[in-house]
């Protein structure tokens, strides 16, 4: 089953694209967006700079505050249907990276934003055609530079609206990247604007995998599987409770605009949590497919 979806359909238009003032990767990619979209500088209680997009009937706000703790966006834009955070991406590995994810703390440990054991409403939809977007812009542009999905990972938790991270990892090198702001900022933009017409995929959640999650990325690009959360293995084998691992499950699909309708299961996170997150996709009414 294939859904079709526009931006109406997450109750709205009005969308709300932020950043940290502090962020090179953030706000380099926010200064792309102004120079690309003519915008009008506004006033929003809470933040250092904001513009109104009219083309793309979005709000484009800077904060202080890092965007792992902006747990206040509804107070701030309450009318919006959905945020998309633009973000620096960290990691001591060095890899070039674009990438695309949701967030929330499966597990216990919230040491980066967030609430424990809750996750944020995904949006699959947007996710979905801003990484495909990424992946042909990087053609030819920024060669050397991964596109992938990250599993759900850090906050904020709590906000009452989707909300999708799009960062440029994974050194200060690649955050002052200007190509690296253009390919973003570009696919975003692009995005959005697919989002007015009809989008064709397949929502899905993910469970298993590493950080990176290249196989579940391959996928979504290859079937048009569209994903919400993806819960790593790593995060899995913390979670030692069957009940707690249950909660994760019903979480990944409920916390999710449009609720995802497949998932896809890494036979890698072990036969007993496998088994586990099958049975409640059952109960739920979830169709599941094994991967390797």
């Amino acid at each position: 089953m294939v859904l079709r979806l526009r931006n109406e359909d997450y109750g709205g238009g009005l969308v709300g694209i932020v950043y940290s003032v502090e962020d090179l990767a953030g706000k380099g990619i926010a200064d792309f967006i102004l120079r690309f979209i003519k915008g009008r500088e506004i006033q929003l209680a809470g933040s250092v700079v904001s513009w109104f997009l009219d083309e793309l009937n979005a709000f484009l706000v800077g904060f202080k505050e890092d965007v792992i703790y902006l747990d206040f966006l509804d107070d701030v834009l309450p009318n919006v249907s959905f945020y998309v955070v633009l973000s620096r991406h960290k990691a001591s590995s060095g890899i070039k990276s674009l990438t695309v994810h949701h967030t929330g703390n499966p597990t216990e440990s919230a040491d980066m934003g967030g609430r424990p054991k809750e996750l944020s409403i995904a949006n699959p939809i947007f996710s979905y055609l801003t990484l495909r977007k990424l992946s042909e812009l990087v053609v030819g542009r920024l060669s050397d530079f991964e596109v992938v999905y990250e599993v759900t990972h850090h906050g904020p938790t709590s906000l009452q609206k989707p909300l999708t991270f799009v960062e440029i990892g994974s050194s200060e090198v690649e955050w002052s990247h200007e190509k690296a702001h253009e390919v973003v900022g570009v696919s975003v933009i692009n995005a959005l604007r697919e989002l007015r017409s009809s989008v064709s995929c397949i929502p899905t959640v993910g469970f298993g995998g590493p950080h990176y999650a290249d196989g579940f990325t391959k996928r979504a690009l290859k079937y048009g599987e569209c994903y919400g959360h993806i819960i790593s293995r790593y995060a899995i084998k913390e979670i030692r409770e069957v009940g707690e691992l249950k909660h994760i499950v019903r979480e990944s699909v409920s916390r999710s605009k449009p609720a995802p309708i497949k998932a896809v299961v890494s036979r890698k996170i072990g036969s007993e949590p496998r088994t586990t997150v099958v049975e409640e996709l059952r109960s739920l009414g979830i169709s599941h497919e094994i991967i390797d």
